[in-house]
């Protein structure tokens, strides 16, 4: 059996090692010779640029070019993946997240529907079992359940035969080779727990809605994140986030947004951070990668929680995510993560606001000129602003109205593929390529 480890472990999280170490020990005890570890701290790993060139322009192929093709190609070949890295507000860290966004060459742009929701095809024949092994300083309930349902959402979404995932933390070190190895030896199927979606609607519903409390002062300032990669000017997220902006503008609030690729440079990326820990609200709107947040978008949230501190004021954190599949019930473990961060970094949870099928906007076109399929969008932006602005939570109406879908379900998945065949046309493409697989060759 072919085994690829991508580990963030580094000499500032000593434990990681440690459990890196008894990981190998563990494999090699199976008899397995063939392990291929990728030490994603000593990598100089760039960000996925959200820009879909690697569906629509060179399929199955990302255009940069650095370690990331050594480690898709890796992937391809193995058998098992194992993801190792600090539990980062119940997901991955930044350090791994960035080699994670940029695996989605292994899959097709075409929509497929299984386990309840809409998802992509795999590229390949023969995918990878998949599992995650996470560290904690401390034991947290909470935030061990939403790593295991990224592990799963994401087996899922790459078609793995088996999923597990374990949390290991310090207080129970004599534990840890007995959870690695009950880990490898699961046969767990993802998403075997996944009846219906309306038990998931439930989960996003739970997940999406502001803390219990009082409402806090009224905000003076407001900070908007946006955490696309892509291009200013072109994305769902930002012509998202400056309609609302111009909403809590509008009812007195001094709003100023960030982009997530502030977060790519080290000088840059700290000062954007102090000035947003330091508003009243802090709002992040954001793609979902991989059913959690960007890299740089994490790398945002990381840099904020370590600034967060008596210096700066108690805030609000909100966030407003979409998923270019149809069903809203996607983005509920992002919003699982989005409400971890809000404890850690002593934010209170003001409530999110979840869409599904994002890829109907035109990014390029303000969201207040948009009718038809955006009418329940800026319904819900009309709504959020003024609660956000008074102190208050994100109305459950608001919510409401963002659940709302802009298309029949079957429609919209049409719509997609045919949107992924007129990108290859307009990019001079044979159709033929769509499904390529250049790392069978």
């Amino acid at each position: 059996m072919t085994t690829v480890i991508l580990s963030a472990a580094s000499p500032e999280h000593p434990s990681l090692q440690a459990i890196a170490a008894f990981l190998e020990s563990e494999l090699r005890a199976r008899a397995e010779q063939d392990i291929r570890s990728f030490e994603l701290a000593q990598l100089e790993l760039e960000y996925c640029h959200g820009d879909f060139e690697c569906w629509a322009k060179t399929p199955g192929a990302c255009r940069i070019h650095d370690a990331e093709q050594d480690i898709v190609r890796a992937i391809h070949d193995a058998d098992r993946v194992v993801l190792l890295d600090p539990v980062t507000f119940g997901g991955h860290g930044y350090t791994l997240k960035r080699a994670l966004d940029r695996m989605i060459s292994l899959l097709l742009p075409q929509f497929r529907t299984r386990s309840a929701l809409t998802h992509h095809p795999v590229r390949y024949e023969k995918p990878a079992s998949w599992y995650a092994l996470g560290y904690l300083p401390r034991a947290d309930a909470q935030q061990t359940a939403t790593f295991r349902a990224l592990a799963d959402a994401n087996a899922i979404n790459y078609l793995a035969p088996f999923v597990a995932a374990a949390v290991l933390d310090d207080a129970q070190r004599e534990a840890w080779p007995d959870t690695i190895r009950a880990m490898l030896g699961s046969s767990e199927r993802p998403g075997q727990e996944i009846r219906a979606r309306a038990a998931l609607r439930e989960e996003l519903l739970a997940a999406a809605a502001g803390a219990l409390g009082a409402p806090l002062q009224t905000a003076k300032s407001a900070a908007l994140l946006i955490g696309s990669a892509k291009i200013k000017g072109t994305s769902g997220s930002e012509l998202m986030a400056r309609a609302l902006g111009a909403r809590l503008e509008r009812a007195g609030v001094v709003t100023r947004l960030h982009f997530a690729t502030e977060f790519a440079d080290d000088a840059e990326a700290l000062a954007t951070a102090d000035a947003v820990a330091r508003c009243d609200l802090f709002v992040l709107v954001t793609p979902l990668y991989g059913d959690g947040l960007p890299a740089l978008a994490t790398r945002a949230l990381e840099l904020v929680a370590k600034l967060r501190s008596a210096a700066h004021p108690s805030g609000r954190f909100s966030m407003l995510v979409n998923c270019g599949f149809p069903e809203p019930e996607h983005n509920r473990t992002a919003l699982r993560i989005a409400r971890h961060f809000a404890d850690c970094a002593g934010y209170h949870w003001a409530g999110g606001l979840p869409l599904g099928g994002g890829g109907i906007l035109n990014g390029k076109q303000p969201l207040d000129t948009q009718g038809g399929p955006a009418e329940h969008i800026k319904r819900a932006l009309d709504l959020a602003a003024p609660a956000l602005a008074s102190g208050e939570n994100v109305p459950r109406e608001a919510l409401i109205h963002m659940l709302k879908t802009p298309l029949p379900d079957p429609l919209y998945r049409l719509v997609g593929d045919l949107g992924f065949r007129y990108l290859l046309y307009r990019n001079g493409v044979r159709q033929r390529e769509l499904r390529a697989r250049p790392l069978d060759y």
